[in-house]
């Protein structure tokens, strides 16, 4: 499998590590500082291929997050896939302000590292492997400086710290991984109830469709089929009232749906 379109696929799995990110809180107050532990399945066409666990630690007005992610099921009869991911940074009053975000992953003897240095919405520093360049690949589109003052992380990225409901899908994501440069188009698509252990209550559904800016090549099969499909993706406030974190994900694949879905919330 090809980089670019393996990175955009895996994008998927990051939307299901979100609700690790939720600050730790009971259901109707909020909480002292703690850890807060997510447990997350993921399926392909109804079958387990994979599982992910997340723990958040909130001292004071820092966040960090460390997760690890392995096939599991059938995904681990067909496929040796694991790796961990990491964000730590500041709490605002606006929401999460990352600092440092990085990923290691392994997929079947192939391994790729990023580690994204942050300030105030802007990369400082950004480092890869493997590296993408034209000189590889003409059809390749780079990314650009300009295009990396005003972006998330594809972690804390997708918390959204809102008291509006309504307004919870109103928006457009400006993410960025050390590689691809995409915004995720959010559009509001009804309301679910969800369950889980944990957590039981509302979730703002959201179609969303993803739009790559730059960090892609243009003749990418996966990439073209990801940019016609719409993307599934429920947050619910399962730590506080006013942070939405997703908590499940639906992705069409070219052999079925992909689902990610959060099967337990605790903290400590």
């Amino acid at each position: 499998m090809r980089h670019p379109p393996m990175r955009f696929r895996h994008l998927a799995i990051r939307f299901a590590t979100l609700a690790a990110l939720a600050v730790p809180a009971a259901p109707a107050a909020r909480a002292a500082d703690g850890t807060v532990t997510t447990e997350y399945g993921m399926a392909l066409v109804g079958l387990i291929i994979g599982k992910a666990t997340f723990d958040t630690v909130i001292d004071g007005d820092r966040f960090s997050v460390e997760g690890r992610m392995s096939s599991a099921g059938l995904g681990k009869l067909v496929s040796s896939t694991g790796g961990t991911s990491r964000v730590s940074g500041r709490m605002t009053a606006r929401g999460f302000s990352p600092e440092r975000y990085a990923l290691d992953y392994t997929s079947d003897g192939k391994h790729w590292t990023s580690d994204v240095r942050m300030r105030s919405g802007r990369v400082t520093s950004s480092n890869v492997s493997p590296k993408r360049s034209r000189d590889e690949k003409p059809s390749y589109v780079p990314v650009e400086r300009a295009q990396l003052t005003s972006v998330l992380d594809p972690l804390s990225g997708l918390m959204i710290r809102t008291g509006d409901a309504s307004g919870v899908c109103r928006r457009t994501l400006p993410l960025y991984d050390g590689w691809s440069r995409l915004d995720l188009k959010l559009a509001p698509a009804g309301r679910q109830t969800v369950s889980l252990a944990g957590y039981s209550g509302e979730a703002a559904v959201c179609n969303v469709r993803i739009d790559p800016v730059s960090g892609y090549d243009r003749k990418s099969k996966g990439l073209q089929f990801l940019k016609r499909q719409t993307i599934a993706l429920w947050f619910a406030p399962v730590a506080r009232p006013d942070v939405w974190v997703p908590v499940y994900a639906r992705i069409p694949t070219t052999i079925g749906p992909l689902t990610l879905q959060a099967t337990s919330v605790s903290t400590k």
